[in-house]
């Protein structure tokens, strides 16, 4: 492609959006939109996953043991639990342990300082001792309880899960998804129709002399580019104002976040993963519509 004829397709395709200016905005901002659900998602989606990811390795499970089992059992059941797979820690905690960490919670809670209900229960310990686990990721939750529950004849009295609040963010990382699919998918066939009818004007425009450019042997490409250059400018403009207006929305986004989850002491994503990621995301998805929408409106002019 030369220069010359490269400063020929940007010239007519910046021309007809200015000559079609109303359905070059309507294009633009339904596009925009489509891209700008598609920036808000993206955001929310990759923090849940984030902190489904680091609840995988803060919130343990709790396997607690016999009241009469030994010592030596105990070890030996220690090495079996570390052997399964994805459980990267065991911490063992015995009945003074648990009772002194309950007391500390409550402490906390309360605010207390003077005598408790707990101190009674010194010599009358009802808590029993057990194995805290970390494992690589709550998706390997259902695998390990399976694994745990096949060694309860081995002093296993219960094993707990704290996987209630992990089952809750990753139910609502799915609806999340499919929400924003549908209204993606829909806005996204009414951004097509739109940029569609915006080229098709420009082509209904040039009909005569696109029919005599081809009667004198000019090609399918030279005739074609204007309207490509045209829906690849409504797709990068497009793309853009969601990610200006998506940028400071940001942490906003992430405090309603948490007010609305009631979640504290993760990390979030930062700017530069999400933008970096976004960036190419509204890009590719914003030319690939303008593009395919330039290309089907202009085909059945190229039929001469």
């Amino acid at each position: 492609m030369s220069f010359r004829f490269f400063i020929y397709i940007v010239s007519e395709a910046v021309r007809s959006l200015i000559k079609n200016r109303i359905m070059t905005i309507a294009s633009v901002l339904t596009l925009g939109l489509c891209l700008f659900i598609v920036s808000m998602s993206f955001m929310l989606a990759a923090n849940l996953d984030y902190m489904l990811f680091q609840m995988g390795s803060r919130m343990g499970i709790s396997v607690y043991l016999r009241a009469d089992l030994s010592e030596f059992s105990r070890h030996a059941l220690e090495s079996e639990i570390l052997a399964i797979p994805h459980v990267t820690n065991v911490e063992y905690v015995s009945a003074e342990d648990a009772l002194g960490r309950f007391r500390d919670q409550l402490s906390d809670n309360t605010s207390q300082n003077g005598p408790t209900v707990l101190d009674g229960l010194e010599n009358d310990n009802p808590l029993p001792a057990s194995f805290v686990l970390n494992i690589e990721s709550v998706n390997y939750w259902d695998f390990v309880e399976n694994e745990l529950n096949k060694l309860k004849d081995q002093g296993i009295e219960n094993v707990a899960l704290g996987k209630q609040a992990a089952n809750y963010l990753n139910t609502l990382n799915n609806v999340l998804r499919v929400v924003s699919l549908v209204i993606i998918l829909g806005l996204g066939v009414i951004s097509m129709v739109i940029i569609f009818n915006t080229i098709r004007l420009a082509v209904n425009g040039r009909k005569t002399e696109i029919n005599i450019m081809k009667y004198v042997g000019a090609t399918d490409a030279f005739i074609r580019g204007p309207f490509i250059i045209e829906g690849v400018l409504i797709g990068v403009i497009g793309a853009g104002i969601p990610l200006l207006i998506s940028y400071p929305m940001y942490d906003p986004v992430l405090s309603l976040l948490v007010r609305v989850l009631l979640v504290r002491g993760f990390e979030f994503r930062s700017h530069v993963y999400i933008f970096s990621v976004l960036i190419t995301l509204c890009l590719v998805l914003g030319i690939t519509i303008g593009v395919a929408s330039s290309i089907t409106s202009i085909r059945r002019h190229l039929k001469v």
